[in-house]
């Protein structure tokens, strides 16, 4: 298969660029697949999240899905008002709670991640392994780099640039 032409503005564009125009359209595709369903593209990826890895309490899922726990928790709570999950106190650790999927909606969540795969085979079909190494690797250096430049701009006025 012959690779399309690219963008017009593809060979020019600074990676910071590519990320978010790859945000922007992942953001569109998994919106159309899951808003005639009432959810979020992030709800939709805490619910494939939670049913790859179990049971998980507000740090350890905001932490997976790369989000601070204000933001977590409104997405857990929206799920939980959806009747997608169960919020309890977490057995073995105090003030912390324990979040999963309802066991009545757990079909309809496995029919979510049979519809994640065929979107996710999709997305990367003609990318090989040692590519998607690679591009996880890039990922996690620009990750790492993320977070460093947030401390050192945060706090910014526009003055200061």
């Amino acid at each position: 298969m012959k690779d399309p032409a690219p963008h017009p503005g593809f060979p020019v564009s600074a990676t910071s660029m590519l990320i978010a125009a790859a945000r922007r359209h992942l953001k569109q595709v998994i919106s159309g697949l899951v808003e005639p369903l009432g959810l979020t593209p992030h709800q939709f990826w805490a619910l494939l999240l939670l049913r790859e890895i179990g049971p998980q309490t507000l740090t350890d899922l905001a932490s997976h899905m790369w989000l601070d726990h204000p933001t977590t928790s409104r997405l857990v709570h929206a799920l939980q008002d959806l009747g997608y999950l169960s919020i309890q106190p977490h057995p073995q650790q105090g003030r912390r709670v324990l979040i999963q999927i309802l066991p009545e909606r757990q079909a309809e969540v496995d029919r979510l991640a049979e519809q994640a795969e065929v979107f996710r085979s999709e997305l990367e079909a003609g990318v090989t392994p040692e590519e998607k190494a690679a591009f996880r690797e890039m990922m996690r250096k620009l990750l790492l780099n993320l977070e460093g430049l947030q401390a050192k701009y945060r706090g910014h006025r526009r003055d200061d640039l």
